[in-house]
């Protein structure tokens, strides 16, 4: 599939809020602790199965998900991780993940609203656990990080910062994944499939000749790409080495 430029999505995005309304997911968490039935839905399950098959590493060190909800996702990532950082801007959110994830040592739960908390990550960190005296193993780069479901609550300039931040923090080897919804979300502009046009759009621009410093940055390899009728799935690789490569088949 072959994704073109939205030409209007920064004009229509002008009026939407420069952060996502705390409001909305508020309303959601306060009739249901799992308001997307990520626990029930055979949807949310089989794009999970996805997700987690289409990671190329069986293993990461170093891993951070932004936008973790009630931690069900966050739950297996925990099983492939060695640390793993998990940031919600919603406070019910957070309690929920958190509980969830109370028996795996290795992983923090952060309350911060993306971007912002990924340029104040040390602070967020310590703010999280001030008592801890755990290591901050959970800080930049990242072998892994994982976007799902949350972009399309942003603005154009914050998902810009998004990338930004990507293009800084991925380690070298390290894979970013990114999976959203495709249907319109009432209140919000951006759709999965606008929101994955920009991704291509920032991580390909060293595949178009592009030389400036912040291109550079963000020229990843392009592993994986599944197009469902209901959500996009893509998954980039700073490094250029396939898993095919990376276990010397090829």
């Amino acid at each position: 599939m072959t994704l073109t430029a939205d030409t209007d999505t920064d004009t229509d995005t002008d009026n939407q809020s420069d952060s996502y309304s705390a409001t909305y997911f508020d309303a959601l968490y306060s009739d249901s602790t799992d308001p997307w039935q990520y626990q029930t839905r055979w949807y949310e399950k089989r794009k999970r199965d996805m997700c987690l098959a289409v990671l190329p590493q069986a293993q990461y060190g170093n891993a951070i998900e932004l936008g973790c909800g009630n931690g069900v996702f966050s739950e297996l990532l925990a099983r492939r991780c060695q640390a793993l950082t998990c940031i919600d801007g919603n406070h019910h959110a957070v309690q929920l993940a958190s509980q969830r994830l109370a028996a795996f040592s290795h992983v923090r739960v952060i309350q911060g609203t993306i971007p912002n908390a990924l340029f104040t990550f040390k602070e967020a960190f310590l703010g999280s656990d001030p008592s801890s005296d755990h290591p901050l193993v959970n800080q930049p780069p990242f072998d892994l990080v994982v976007i799902s479901e949350i972009l399309y609550y942003l603005s154009p300039d914050e998902i810009d910062a998004v990338t930004t931040w990507i293009g800084q923090n991925l380690a070298i080897g390290g894979t970013l994944l990114c999976c959203h919804w495709r249907y319109p979300i009432d209140g919000f502009v951006m759709t999965g499939d606008t929101v994955h046009q920009r991704l291509h759009q920032a991580f390909n621009l060293a595949k178009r000749g592009t030389n400036n410093k912040s291109a550079q940055q963000v020229a990843f390899s392009h592993q994986s790409e599944i197009i469902d009728t209901d959500f996009l799935l893509d998954v980039w690789q700073n490094t250029s080495n396939s898993v095919a490569m990376q276990e010397n088949l090829i």
